[in-house]
């Protein structure tokens, strides 16, 4: 993915792409002169290079928040042009973008960052161990475990996805019931891939060291954790990671209590009519119980950790599980009714049937399959089942808007059950009831 080899013969290349067209000519003066791209002063090139090689021009990300890239038609053709051009460009290519080095004893772990927490390869294997322009190397060990005759296993990532690895990380801590990181060691090895020849001082930025260190105070409770050079790492910023690194994970009642405000601001800004700043406060409140939301995509984590009996008010004695579940239906059924509000009829339905679904699902029915009768579906005794009933009751009026009369009805059958006594149930009902003659 990152080929910097160079034509050795200086070969004149077609570029594809309208942004390279400034390099192969620049016209200056009345007469349109043609300047050729090396007789520009080295700052004029450097300012042709930077928007050829910002980070966005290789990065796609779809609307579920999946990333890939794809670096080799714009540096296939810009690094092969002749070498000068290579080395001026390869200079800003790597002050623009910075790689990071994974190194574990997992093989499984690329394919869990990548899965898990949605991190985008850029290289492994083969390719990975070849790759020598990285600016971090992060090597994770575990002594007590790890044969120290099996090498580690290597694969590449972008920094600007360094944030997401580390997450990724907590959340497998957290899955764990943080009992992983006490077995696990942590190496960061800083270097200046810039630095061509032995008597050149490495050196990174304090900005780009921040962006390659930082990240890690997310991730907590490890044996050990040594950072190295060369360069040196600044002394402030080493500091800082420690301290990030020191607190213990949020407890989970800490993580309810956090959920809980949130969603009432949310609700404070849904009363307001603030409807678009609503469904933030409600993402903010998923992420503060480890639930992320990204477009049409909810992934969770950290069950283990709320697998518990809760010690702190207001939710003393109180199952950890049941807390987080009930609050999770709630976030649903405020969430539907936020698109209601919006009109956006479709997200509407979507993220009310996505939790009907599974609901459906749990007792045994087959996804997107109703039951034969309302009163089997209904769940009654369950713990957010007045929630439920609004869910059934929302997603009803979403179909409604939607022209689908026969589906809401199979839902507002459910939502009666769970509401018997609710006016708006009743009302939609008859809204979408069967018209004779």
């Amino acid at each position: 993915m990152c080929d910097y080899s160079v034509d050795q013969e200086g070969a004149d290349l077609t570029l594809p792409n309208p942004v390279f067209s400034i390099i192969e000519t620049s016209h200056v003066g009345r007469g349109h002169t043609t300047m050729h791209l090396l007789e520009l002063p080295p700052e004029i090139r450097e300012e042709i290079y930077r928007p050829i090689l910002e980070p966005d021009n290789y990065r796609h990300t779809d609307e579920d928040n999946y990333t890939t890239y794809n670096y080799k038609p714009a540096l296939s053709s810009l690094f092969r042009i002749n070498r000068q051009i290579y080395h001026e460009a390869r200079r800003i290519f790597l002050e623009k973008n910075q790689f990071v080095i994974i190194e574990t004893p997992w093989e499984q772990a690329k394919d869990h960052v990548m899965r898990e927490g949605r991190v985008p390869i850029l290289a492994d294997g083969q390719h990975a161990d070849a790759f020598i322009d990285h600016s971090l190397a992060v090597t994770i060990d575990a002594p007590d475990y790890h044969d120290p005759t099996q090498p580690l296993k290597r694969f590449l990532i972008h920094v600007d996805d360094l944030p997401k690895f580390t997450t990724s990380w907590k959340y497998s801590d957290l899955d764990n019931n943080n009992i992983l990181n006490p077995h696990l060691t942590l190496t960061l090895t800083l270097r200046d891939p810039r630095r061509i020849q032995e008597w050149e001082e490495p050196m990174l930025s304090k900005s780009v060291q921040s962006r390659l260190l930082l990240p890690f105070g997310t991730v907590k409770g490890l044996s050990a954790c040594e950072v190295k050079g060369p360069p040196d790492a600044y002394p402030s910023l080493l500091k800082e990671l420690r301290e990030t690194q020191a607190p213990p994970h949020a407890s989970p009642e800490a993580c309810l209590k956090e959920s809980i405000r949130l969603k009432d601001a949310g609700n404070v800004a849904l009363a307001n009519g603030q409807y678009q700043q609503t469904l933030d406060y409600y993402i903010q409140a998923w992420l503060a119980i480890h639930i992320v939301v990204s477009g049409r995509q909810r992934s969770g984590h950290a069950e283990a950790w709320f697998n518990r009996i809760l010690s702190e008010p207001p939710f003393t004695g109180q199952q950890g599980q049941l807390v987080r579940l009930l609050q999770r239906v709630r976030l649903v059924a405020n969430t539907v009714l936020a698109y209601l509000k919006l009109e956006d009829w479709e997200m509407a339905r979507f993220w009310g049937m996505r939790t009907i679904n599974m609901m459906r699902t749990s007792i045994g029915l087959d996804e997107g399959e109703s039951a034969s009768r309302p009163e089997e579906e209904a769940m009654l005794g369950f713990v957010a089942a007045n929630e439920m009933g609004k869910i059934y009751y929302r997603t009803a009026l979403a179909y409604k808007e939607l022209d689908d009369r026969s589906e809401a009805r199979r839902l507002l059958k459910v939502a009666t059950i769970y509401l018997p006594r609710d006016q708006n149930v009743q009302k939609l009902i008859g809204e979408c009831a069967l018209r004779l003659g």
